[in-house]
């Protein structure tokens, strides 16, 4: 019968990782950077046998039940049906987390810098046990594969939260999230915007900071003379040129993610954002830059704002140009 590895033996990683892909029937990322793979050696070990006494004699005895479908035959292996559950939940996240390692291998050129924390593994283990759902296994099998390639991408803070995180919140947090410009702030001016109702409720949650624009925040933006500013969202973006020899500042109402809101969004998956939303947000940069006295340079042609879809990490297709102000 085949012995469970000694997660802790360093001088043939991840050994612990070929066991576990065995028993559960899928393959290991292939990962040729030593330190992300022996975080991956660790997590695994350190999420699977997150509980219960004398579980390493109960996986030598079960070594080989694994079900046709790939999943862990977990029955005989603990007690009662609550540790069952707990058991399949965290092997499930940790089958999620190496196809998000496989899936995002090519684009991950650098092997991670430093080694994931016991403490925020054994939380972590202890929180995705009793995650049944789908969509929260999948953000939870994200989460720890982004924690594997690069440790403190999520902070303990961001995992307690998920630990009381309802489905209907997640959808509710990946729905606000298309709404996000810049990776940090969702703006609450402009034709187009997050309903009041679903800004309040990320205050509420914690995502974001308060939602009323009256003693809410406002960012301040400066675009360089002689530059290009790119801003992000989910799949699309806007550009602000300015060719003037003058700097550019404005400030613009609305919430800012604060650092859970920030991590959640990296592994969030949120629906591309709307065009008729990447519109408004450029027409109303533009809107501000008139105002803040920029017409003769608008006039000029110097100074210009484009929405469209990101064609890649510096620019996007313009299919909307923000119009002249009525207000010059």
């Amino acid at each position: 019968m085949e012995d469970l590895p000694d997660a802790s033996n360093s001088g043939n990683l991840p050994s612990f990782g070929d066991w576990l892909a065995n028993l559960l029937g899928f393959h290991l990322p292939a990962i040729p950077m030593p330190q992300t793979r022996k975080n991956f050696d660790k997590a695994a070990s350190k999420v699977f046998l997150a509980a219960g006494e004398n579980v390493e004699a109960r996986l030598k005895a079960n070594t080989g039940r694994v079900k046709a479908a790939g999943r862990l035959a977990v029955e005989g292996m603990y007690r009662t049906e609550d540790e069952k559950r707990k058991l399949q939940n965290r092997a499930d996240v940790v089958a999620i987390a190496v196809e998000e390692l496989n899936r995002t291998s090519e684009n991950q050129p650098h092997d991670a810098t430093d080694e994931i924390e016991d403490d925020w593994l054994n939380l972590f283990a202890r929180v995705a046990e009793d995650k049944t759902s789908d969509e929260l296994k999948s953000l939870f099998g994200r989460i720890l594969a982004g924690e594997i390639r690069k440790p403190g991408s999520f902070s303990l803070r961001t995992v307690q939260f998920l630990s009381t995180l309802s489905k209907s919140d997640a959808h509710e947090i990946s729905a606000f999230l298309s709404f996000v410009i810049d990776d940090r702030l969702v703006p609450s001016d402009g034709t187009v915007k997050a309903a009041f109702v679903q800004r309040v409720l990320m205050e509420e949650l914690g995502i974001a900071s308060q939602a009323s624009t009256i003693g809410g925040l406002a960012w301040k933006f400066f675009f360089r003379p002689k530059t290009t500013t790119l801003l992000t969202a989910a799949g699309s973006g806007v550009i602000v040129i300015n060719e003037s020899a003058k700097p550019i500042q404005l400030a613009l109402n609305c919430q800012i993610l604060t650092k859970t809101g920030q991590e959640l969004l990296t592994i969030a998956n949120p629906q591309p954002t709307d065009a008729a939303y990447i519109n408004s947000v450029a027409q109303t940069l533009f809107d501000k830059i008139g105002e803040a006295g920029y017409a003769d340079e608008i006039e000029l042609g110097t100074i210009s704002v484009f929405a469209g879809p990101l064609r890649g990490a510096e620019g996007i297709t313009p299919d909307f140009k923000a119009a002249k102000s009525s207000k010059l």
